[in-house]
C-alpha cells in the first residue's frame, strides 16, 4: 500500500536537535495521527498533494497544513529531488504564515545542504 516517491527527512541542527520533532512530539496524540496522515500523502504525491493540504510559500518553501478544529498546525518543507526536508514546525495563529518562521525554513535548508548535499541514506 505505500506508493512513496518521496522520502520524508526532518532536519537536525549539528548538535542534534530536530524543532519539527519535538513540536510534532508536544502535538495531542489525535492531531498526530492526522499529521501522520498527510505526511504518507506528501511523501506519495509530492508537490501534487492538493492545496488545502499542502501549499507553495516562496523561496522553494512548502507548508504542510494540518488542520484540526481551531488548531492550525503547520509544517515547513521543501524538495530536494525525490526527499522532502521537513525544516519546522508551529502553531498557526494568523493569516499569512509569519516571515520569519519562512526564514528559519530557508536557513535550516541552507544548513542542510552545506552539511548534507543532496546526498541521502
Amino acid at each position: 500500500m505505500n506508493d512513496a516517491r518521496f522520502r520524508i527527512r526532518f532536519y537536525r541542527t549539528a548538535s542534534g536537535r530536530c524543532q519539527a520533532c519535538d513540536y510534532a512530539r508536544a502535538m495531542d496524540i489525535t492531531h498526530q495521527a492526522k499529521a501522520k496522515r498527510w505526511f504518507v500523502a506528501l511523501s506519495e504525491l509530492g508537490p501534487a498533494l492538493p492545496s488545502d493540504y499542502g501549499k507553495h510559500l516562496r523561496g522553494g518553501i512548502w507548508e504542510l497544513r494540518v488542520a484540526i478544529g481551531h488548531h492550525q498546525h503547520r509544517f515547513l518543507y521543501a524538495f530536494m529531488r525525490d526527499v522532502v526536508v521537513v525544516t519546522n514546525a508551529f502553531l498557526k495563529r494568523s493569516r499569512r504564515v509569519p516571515d520569519e518562521q519562512i526564514e528559519t525554513a530557508l536557513k535550516a535548508l541552507e544548513d542542510w545542504v552545506a552539511r548534507r548535499g543532496w546526498e541521502e541514506t
